[in-house]
């Protein structure tokens, strides 16, 4: 499985690897930011060690100090709250790697609390108009938090604390999460939100598009240990979803490391649901991951796709307490070490 990602990081994004492995500048910039995240975090899941070089570092760094990140005081346009809480995510998986550098990013960048959160509600901001869609607007009332939590956490000056993200998380409980289902509600109109459903299914499932938004908000809810509304239900609907298969659509992604995430951080708040029919079917899906993984495909899968991919193995170890036996490591809680994915 490791040469598999190993030819695929060689076919697919050979000049990123080659950037941190010798400092070559040429496919650095604000606009390849995603892409190098996505090259860090396969590195960090595949539990890699001296996998770059100082120059790399220094203009990764170089180049995240000038970034426009949601909220940040002094730029005309943002980077959209999604790839600002990736990018900034990657310094943190970079800082478990040794390579610790989010003091001198983090230092330089004045945040406007006003750009990301409605002060007298605490909620995130989120374009209106993008209401209805859930797994688009999570990317804000997800992002946001995970934005604030690195700065409460890791910005030397100070700005804002962790009180401050879990007002932020209280206020979604309250005014976003629904408590009969646990899902999120960000929508005032039922017709238009069945308008939408009706569209989007052309190409998604809808229903899936309900996990993959909420969990956005959840990831942040288990880096601070803070309950899920409705775990249980929560936990029976990924299950009903997760019947069909191999994996949630074509191929794995990130959808599906949003399912069993979430179920697995569930399980944790709610022991008694665990059951033999969720440890089978984890069982076949990791099966399946190995198998996919081992033999990706040499088209048609972007390098987006990967980190989404790999991290889901990670999480079906988790859940069955198995080590990523195929990678010869301990498996690791993704969101934990980086607070997005």
């Amino acid at each position: 499985m490791r040469d598999s990602i190993e030819s695929y990081l060689n076919n697919h994004a050979s000049l990123i690897k080659s950037f941190w492995s010798t400092g070559n500048s040429e496919v650095l910039d604000c606009g390849t930011l995603q892409d190098h995240a996505d090259y860090i975090y396969v590195r960090a899941l595949l539990g890699d060690k001296d996998w770059y070089c100082e120059s790399a570092l220094d203009k990764y760094a170089a180049v995240l100090i000038d970034s426009a990140f949601a909220g940040r005081v002094g730029c005309q346009e943002h980077l959209l709250p999604h790839i600002s809480a990736y990018a900034l995510a990657s310094l943190n998986l970079l800082a478990l790697a040794g390579a610790d550098v989010r003091g001198r990013v983090l230092g330089k960048v004045r945040l406007d609390l006003d750009l990301l959160i409605d002060r007298q509600t605490y909620l995130p901001k989120w374009p209106a108009k993008w209401s209805h869609h859930t797994w688009r607007v999570s990317h804000w009332i997800g992002g946001i938090p995970s934005i604030l939590l690195t700065f409460a956490r890791h910005d030397p000056n100070r700005q804002i604390d962790e009180a401050l993200v879990c007002k932020v998380l209280e206020a979604c409980d309250k005014a976003i999460l629904q408590p009969n289902t646990g899902l999120m509600k960000a929508y005032k109109s039922e017709l238009l939100q069945q308008c939408f459903r009706v569209l989007y299914r052309l190409r998604h499932n809808p229903e899936h598009g309900d996990i993959g938004g909420l969990v956005h908000i959840h990831w942040i809810n288990h880096v601070l240990g803070r309950n899920y509304i409705a775990a249980d239900k929560l936990i029976d609907r990924c299950m009903e979803h997760m019947q069909d298969g191999p994996f949630l659509e074509s191929v794995p992604y990130c959808l599906d490391f949003d399912y069993m995430q979430l179920i697995r951080t569930a399980l944790e708040q709610r022991p008694e649901k665990e059951s033999n029919a969720i440890t089978s079917r984890v069982e076949i899906f990791r099966r399946d991951l190995v198998s996919f993984l081992g033999n990706i495909p040499t088209e048609g899968y972007s390098l987006h796709k990967l980190p989404g991919a790999l991290a889901t193995y990670h999480e079906a170890n988790l859940i069955l307490n198995r080590e990523a036996e195929e990678l010869n490591i301990k498996s690791v809680d993704i969101i934990k070490m980086a607070y997005w994915l």
